[in-house]
Formats: C-alpha cells, structure tokens, sequence
C-alpha cells in the first residue's frame, strides 16, 4: 500500500510540477520546494526537541549534496517544461537500475533478482512509452 501511495504522490507532483512550470519560473519552483523542503526538514529533525547540526568538517559534503539535489530537481524541472511528462518520467526512472549497477560496482551491493525484474521492467516501459510517443 505505501508502494502505491508513493506512485500516486510522484505522479502527482510530476503533474503539478508541469502544470507549475506554465504559470511561474523554474526559479520560483525550486525557491518554493526548497523552503518547503527545509521547514519539513527541520521540523522533522527537531521532532525531539535536539538538532544535531553536521559537524563542520561535514558541511563541504553537505554543500556538495544540497547543490546536486537542486541540480536535479532544476533538470526534471525544466525537462517537464520543454517536454510530455510521458517521455520525462520515464526517463527519470532510468536512474533507478543505473544506480543499482553504480552500487554493485563500486559499493558490492548484491544484485538479486528482483532488482533485475525491476530494471528490466523500467527498460521496457521505457521502450513501449518511447515507441508509442514516436508513432504519434
């Protein structure tokens, strides 16, 4: 079930995402999420009543993440905004059995084979998503 409510809820902010980027700029998009991404976050964090703050040996790594993070979403930002969500999405799914691949190679993470059912499952929706779009 929390399977399926992620699905819905990526879908979801894939679409809302796209329909964003005809009313406002990627800038604005990704001010908001990102302060509505730090709140949460610190909320979350201070749910205890103690935040522990990296420590400041940490704080390039942390720089380093946060700015590939915003990378990332400013990509899938503007990739929503040039092309159909069914082509982008998609695409972005990519990353999933790449980065399987990425932590068996350098991390000995296993590969078992529900990880290749799923890759191959994206490779093939990919394909099929591909194909149609073409044709049309």
């Amino acid at each position: 079930m929390a399977a399926l409510a992620c699905a819905f809820g990526f879908a979801g902010a894939a679409i809302l995402t796209k329909k964003l980027t005809r009313l406002v700029t990627i800038p604005c998009i990704l001010f908001w999420l990102t302060l509505l991404q730090a709140v949460m976050g610190f909320v979350c964090a201070a749910s205890d009543g103690h935040v522990a703050w990296p420590a400041l040996a940490a704080m390039p790594w942390v720089l380093l993440i946060g700015l590939a993070g915003l990378g990332a979403h400013f990509s899938l930002t503007k990739a929503l905004s040039l092309a159909p969500a069914s082509l982008v999405v998609p695409m972005d799914f990519l990353r999933l059995p790449l980065i399987a691949l990425i932590g068996a190679a350098f991390y000995n993470e296993a590969l078992d084979i529900w990880v290749l059912i799923g890759g191959a499952t994206i490779f093939a929706a990919n394909y099929m998503n591909i194909r149609a779009d073409s044709r049309a």
